[in-house]
C-alpha cells in the first residue's frame, strides 16, 4: 500500500471511523468488507495511558473468540496496538454498542497458522499484507474476561 494511502488511513479514516462507531454505538461503520468492527481499548506500553484502535475481527464457530490480526497494512513493523497487547493482555473491546473486559492472547505455531488461514480465505486482503512483508504477522484470540 503506497504511504499516502496509510497516512490518509491512519491520520483520517482511523480516529474518523473510532468517532463514529463510538458515537453511533457502533451502527455506523460497524461492519467492513463484511466483517464486524470492534474498538480495541489498550493501555500505553510506556504512556500507561487508554489507547483505542478500530479492527475489523473475525469469528469462527470453533470458538467465542473475538480474531484480529496486526497485519499493520502489510508493513514491517507491528502496529502499536499490538506491542501494547503484549506487554498487557488486560484490554477493553466495545463493539455492537457494548463494551467488555477481555484478555488478549498472542496465538502461536499450528493455532496461529490455522487461524491466519481462516482469516484469508474470509478475506483475500490479508494475503496480499502476509506477501507485503517479511515478518510473521501475529494473530490475537480475544476472550471475554470473566467477572
Amino acid at each position: 500500500m503506497p504511504t499516502y494511502r496509510r497516512l490518509l488511513i491512519a491520520w483520517l479514516f482511523v480516529p474518523l471511523h473510532r468517532l463514529l462507531l463510538r458515537l453511533s454505538g457502533g451502527r455506523i461503520l460497524g461492519r467492513l468488507e463484511g466483517h464486524g468492527v470492534l474498538v480495541l481499548v489498550t493501555r500505553g506500553r510506556r504512556s500507561g495511558r487508554p489507547r483505542s484502535s478500530p479492527l475489523m475481527y473475525f469469528q469462527f464457530e470453533e470458538s467465542g473468540d473475538l480474531i484480529i490480526v496486526a497485519s499493520n497494512y502489510g508493513r514491517d513493523r507491528h502496529p502499536a496496538w499490538y506491542l501494547n497487547v503484549a506487554a498487557e493482555p488486560h484490554v477493553t473491546v466495545e463493539t455492537g454498542g457494548e463494551g467488555f473486559a477481555a484478555e488478549a492472547r498472542i496465538t502461536k505455531g499450528e493455532e496461529r497458522t490455522a487461524l491466519f488461514d481462516k482469516v484469508v480465505a474470509s478475506n483475500p486482503r490479508f494475503a496480499a499484507y502476509r506477501a507485503g512483508t517479511d515478518r510473521e504477522i501475529p494473530v490475537v484470540a480475544l476472550s471475554r474476561a470473566l467477572s
